[in-house]
């Protein structure tokens, strides 16, 4: 009996020494840093890339065709707001800002006299998810009737611009914030 309890005792002094060994890794070695490598001067690809990534800044702030944005050369000054407010309606509402309005105007001119002269339009309304499927269809339809009229006394002629609604169809938001984002209209090239 007692050969029974010393082997067992060696078998269980050999699992806890066994448990408690702690592993040894081996030593990470810090490598120094490299300085960083001088700025190489832009290549004109880079820089096209550079004004690509600027022009779909300014498309996402104003949900403006990223063509628009790089032809028109758009330039955009919003006062101590967030810039994802620039283009945006208030709740219930389809009357322009004066940021809109500075805006439109600089869409208009590329459009009747600078590069894009000529080209066609469609403006797309958008409305937060608060209200009816209906009311929120008519209201986008008004928030796109009002950029288009901004556009016509701006100069280009009603047959090129469309307007169109999708009223809470691609609403994303969830709170105020983020619901002012869903309120606006979409400026695209049409054909």
């Amino acid at each position: 009996m007692s050969s029974k309890i010393f082997v067992s005792a060696a078998l269980v002094s050999i699992a806890l020494a066994a448990c408690s060994k702690d592993t040894v890794k081996p030593p990470v070695t810090a490598h120094a840093a490299a300085p960083p490598a001088p700025a190489a001067p832009k290549t004109e690809e880079a820089k096209k890339d550079d004004g690509e990534r600027v022009a779909q800044a300014v498309t996402d702030l104003l949900g403006l065709d990223s063509e628009i944005v790089r032809a028109c050369n758009l330039k955009v000054d919003v006062p101590a707001t967030p810039a994802g407010e620039a283009p945006h309606f208030d709740f219930d509402e389809s009357s322009l800002s004066a940021i809109d309005t500075s805006v439109l105007a600089q869409v208009a001119k590329c459009l009747t006299t600078g590069p894009l002269a000529g080209r066609h339009l469609r403006l797309v309304g958008r409305a937060d998810a608060r209200g009816t499927t209906e009311y929120n269809f008519v209201l986008g339809a008004h928030r796109a009737s009002a950029v288009g009229q901004y556009l016509e006394q701006q100069g280009i002629e009603s047959p090129r611009i469309r307007e169109t609604s999708r009223g809470e169809l691609d609403a994303k938001g969830t709170d105020d914030t983020t619901m002012r984002d869903d309120r606006r209209v979409d400026i695209l090239l049409d054909g």
